[in-house]
């Protein structure tokens, strides 16, 4: 087995897309999906939509590919009310762990693609929205995991804030790099955030040649300013034009060993620091 192979068996990615989704081709089913990761040696996948609740997907492919530990969650988007605190409490009570603040219609995601539109977490004087304290309370009541999405780097910072006064230990910074060329999240902020309690995720996505090209030492440098008992490697894959996600881990395991981040580093990134922040 080789060095590579070794970091993946018991890898846990928490950014997985699957079909069928309403507004993007996808490469595969998540039975497909989840069969491969097993077959690779993986630990467990986070699935993930940006239009429905994933842990009946979760729950139902778990007992066809036993062995492989699948987290299901809730993005709140406009799919499912925005920022729906019955949302949230639903995905609780059947199993799911991971709450995504808005993603696609986040008031951020939305802005940088031409509109006017769009979910903020803040009000006009900056402070955060009464619906935000309401899913804070569902999540911590429940000990899920709070993913900040696709919001900017002033209601991330509130966001991550508050929930560390209210107690909740297990907060993530969805895809930081990625939204360095999404929203201008700064090296700076995220280190901020991780200061907070949360991690920081990273997704392979961002080096891929149709997404943002950034250089494998580029992300192995945000890691090391970070602080790598602070960062999570994920992929995001699950586009039609992408590598499958089992295989994609492996492909980004490979790419930052050859960068130079060191395996002890990578193994923190890839087992370690998701199975904590899930609970695994």
């Amino acid at each position: 087995m080789s060095n590579v192979d070794r970091l993946l068996e018991g890898s846990v990615d928490i950014h997985v897309h699957f079909g069928p989704d309403p507004k993007v081709v996808r490469r595969a089913n998540a039975i497909a999906v989840a069969q491969q990761a097993k077959d690779m040696g993986m630990r467990g996948l986070v699935l993930k939509s940006h239009e429905y609740p994933t842990t009946p997907v979760a729950s139902t492919v778990s007992q066809v590919v036993p062995g492989l530990a699948l987290v299901g969650g809730v993005a709140l988007d406009v799919e499912v009310g925005g920022l729906n605190p019955d949302a949230v409490e639903c995905t609780a009570r059947m199993g799911g762990r991971v709450v995504w603040m808005p993603t696609f219609s986040a008031k951020a995601d939305r802005q940088r693609k031409g509109f006017n539109d769009g979910i903020s977490l803040l009000d006009a004087q900056g402070r955060l929205v009464p619906a935000v304290y309401a899913i804070l309370a569902v999540i911590k009541t429940h000990d899920m995991v709070l993913a900040t999405g696709h919001i900017s780097p002033q209601e991330s910072l509130a966001l991550v804030r508050e929930a560390r006064n209210q107690g909740i230990g297990r907060v993530v910074v969805t895809h930081g790099t990625t939204s360095a060329f999404w929203t201008g999240l700064t090296l700076e902020d995220m280190k901020t955030l991780a200061d907070l309690g949360a991690y920081v995720e990273h997704c392979i996505q961002v080096m891929m040649p149709l997404t943002h090209r950034l250089k494998p030492q580029e992300l192995v440098d945000a890691i090391n300013f970070i602080g790598p008992e602070r960062c999570i490697l994920s992929t995001d894959f699950g586009q039609d034009h992408h590598p499958m996600p089992a295989e994609g881990m492996r492909m980004g395991i490979a790419t930052l060993l050859l960068a130079g981040m060191p395996e002890v580093e990578m193994g923190l990134l890839v087992k370690d620091n998701p199975a904590r922040l899930l609970g695994l």
